[in-house]
């Protein structure tokens, strides 16, 4: 909780140094800061860095995917709070939307959506869901309800009522079967076209890179050896110590 806390600290002191930069700057009142995580709350930390939500971060359950955000606009935005749902794929169509960027420049499909209207005021019901897939699990929010699954390629779902079950306590995919059935569609055509992205299918060119990189783990790279000996103390990042370990062979 210490080492938590000092990053907290380190994080928020480095924001202050970057708005006292704008007003100095004298454009803070007309720059639009946007504030997110990419991530819920890591385990293992007390106390609870999730609010009492069910997982943590690298799950697909809310502890691992809902996050507060913060959007600062002050000649725009009047300060308030709002539970619309939105997530960080919004952000580029919001900012081209800002900037009046015609939607024929964005290549297609574009998963997010523009929230420009709710900062004039809240606004209503989402018109496009939030989909997630990571891992061999996905999770489909379409406002109130979630869609999600531990085991992608087996199809076997589970649905919530966000609104009613923040915690994802009670299953309802068997007592609401039209709106599951929807949602189990609408994410069905969705991952169709993740897939089609994944092959190079988004572009005219296909592949932007025919060698595709490898995927290295932080805890295996070079670069964080001198600070192994630290991370050891963390007992959030006791799985990925224990992989540095398999991949020294100590």
């Amino acid at each position: 909780s210490q080492n938590h806390y000092g990053e907290l600290v380190a994080m928020d002191r480095s924001i202050g140094t970057l708005r006292k930069g704008l007003r100095d700057l004298g454009i803070a009142d007309n720059t639009l800061v946007w504030f997110c995580s990419d991530n819920g709350g890591l385990p293992k930390i007390k106390p609870d860095t999730v609010g009492g939500l069910r997982g943590n971060k690298n799950t697909i359950f809310e502890g691992g995917l809902r996050v507060p955000a913060i959007i600062e606009w002050p000649a725009v935005i009047k300060p308030r709070i709002t539970k619309y749902p939105t997530a960080t794929m919004d952000i580029f169509p919001t900012i081209a939307a800002i900037v009046g960027l015609d939607k024929t420049a964005m290549l297609q499909p574009c998963d997010g959506m523009s929230i420009r209207p709710l900062f004039d005021g809240d606004i209503g019901r989402r018109v496009k869901p939030i989909p997630f897939r990571h891992t061999g699990r996905a999770a489909f929010i379409d406002n109130d309800y979630k869609l999600l699954t531990q085991k992608l390629e087996k199809g076997v779902f589970e649905l919530y009522n966000l609104d009613q079950d923040a915690n994802e306590t009670k299953d309802l995919f068997a007592s609401h079967p039209k709106i599951a059935q929807r949602m189990v569609k609408q994410f069905k055509a969705w991952n169709r076209q993740v897939e089609a992205s994944i092959a190079g299918k988004d572009y005219p060119e296909g592949f932007v890179r025919k060698d595709e990189p490898k995927p290295q783990r932080w805890s295996t790279s070079e670069q964080y050896e001198p600070y192994i000996e630290q991370f050891k103390k963390r007992p959030e990042y006791a799985g990925e110590i224990k992989k540095y370990r398999q991949s020294k062979a100590l």
